[in-house]
């Protein structure tokens, strides 16, 4: 037998609004008798605005017996809360040309729906029909939403031993039970949640803020970036917050440029040349190479000579032993060290195919 229409988002509508049910049916559909268990749900339904009938523009029938799908589900709710704001509308990109597209980007802007395809979540699967599991998450999520987004973030730099001071303002939700911190090396990079922070707590040097003090981050050269998002008690997730970004290097060398490697010597040597940096603090330069274009690198800790080239005026270069291991392209990139000894970014790959 197939489940009722909507049945339960009427009952959840009416249990939060405290509205009374009316004790006798109507006739607003012609398709739901008097004798129907649920006429008098449908009827408040329909006298509240909550639906609409499932026959435009007639509209005279309800399809009692029929599944609700996600885009159905997505104006019921709308409708029900009196959702206005869509986020600017376009949250999905299956939802193009659905009557309910508005609808799904007000659900989504309030929490309520995050997508269908996770982790990606960038579809809703509008025509799909609603399980019994997804009608709790999408009542959970609207009747109990989510935190907030986390304001106020500020990423410094803590201590002697370089760790990161990630701090930000308390939600304002009552029911909040934890934080994520979610990291990435690079602005606007994918991010990784922190998962053991060194510190984490009510900050008593800091008044009214939380923090962590995350472990140093060695790898990092520039850039440290964080995001973080509140959980609440039963598990909700809020939003990231804006991402929030700590130089670790300040004033460390620009990206080496003019890159060439090429065949050097009549012994299969490496010869890779570049562009002296521009800064007047240039210690030295750190080569890194890979067998294969886009890497893994590994750094070249003795390279054959290295220094300013005489015969090629107003560069810079050194030659790395024969990579008779290598099978087709032999790639370097380039880092300028400077007296501080911070490194800069990466050189722009140069490969170079031996069998070319």
């Amino acid at each position: 037998m197939q489940p009722r229409r909507f049945v339960l988002l009427g009952l959840a509508v009416v249990m939060v609004l405290g509205v009374a049910v009316p004790a006798t049916a109507t006739d607003t559909f012609t398709d739901v008798p008097d004798s129907n268990v649920f006429s008098s749900d449908i009827a408040w339904l329909a006298a509240q605005g909550i639906t609409q009938g499932c026959n435009p523009p007639t509209n005279d029938r309800f399809c009692p017996t029929e599944n609700v799908t996600r885009e159905q589900m997505a104006a019921f709710l709308v409708r029900a809360l009196g959702l206005t704001d869509n986020g600017g509308g376009n949250t999905f990109t299956d939802d193009d040309g659905s009557v309910f597209e508005n609808d799904i980007a007000k659900l989504a802007a309030a929490g309520i729906t995050q997508g269908c395809n996770p982790p990606a979540n960038d579809r809703f699967c509008p025509t799909e029909n609603v399980t019994r599991e997804q009608m709790a998450a999408f009542l959970h999520r609207a009747l109990d939403p989510a935190p907030g987004q986390v304001q106020d973030l500020i990423v410094t730099l803590s201590g002697g031993s370089n760790e990161i001071d990630v701090s930000w303002e308390p939600n304002p939700e009552a029911d909040i039970d934890s934080y994520n911190v979610w990291f990435s090396e690079l602005p606007g990079g994918t991010k990784a949640l922190v998962p053991e922070p060194y510190t984490l707590g009510p900050a008593t040097r800091m008044s009214g803020r939380w923090y962590i003090i995350d472990w140093p981050r060695a790898q990092t050269s520039g850039e440290t970036c964080y995001q973080v998002s509140a959980v609440d008690a039963s598990g909700q997730e809020g939003p990231r917050s804006v991402e929030e970004c700590f130089d670790s290097t300040p004033g460390a060398p620009s990206q080496v440029m003019g890159v060439t490697v090429g065949l050097g010597g009549g012994s299969g040597e490496v010869f890779v040349s570049w562009d002296p940096n521009p800064e007047g603090d240039i210690a030295s330069y750190n080569a890194y190479f890979s067998e294969f274009p886009g890497g893994p690198y590994i750094y070249v800790p003795e390279p054959y000579f290295f220094g300013p080239d005489t015969l090629m005026s107003g560069r810079v270069y050194f030659i790395d032993w024969p990579r008779e291991d290598t099978v087709g392209k032999t790639c370097y990139i380039i880092t300028a060290v400077d007296l501080n000894e911070k490194e800069g970014p990466a050189s722009v790959e140069g490969c170079f195919d031996p069998g070319v």
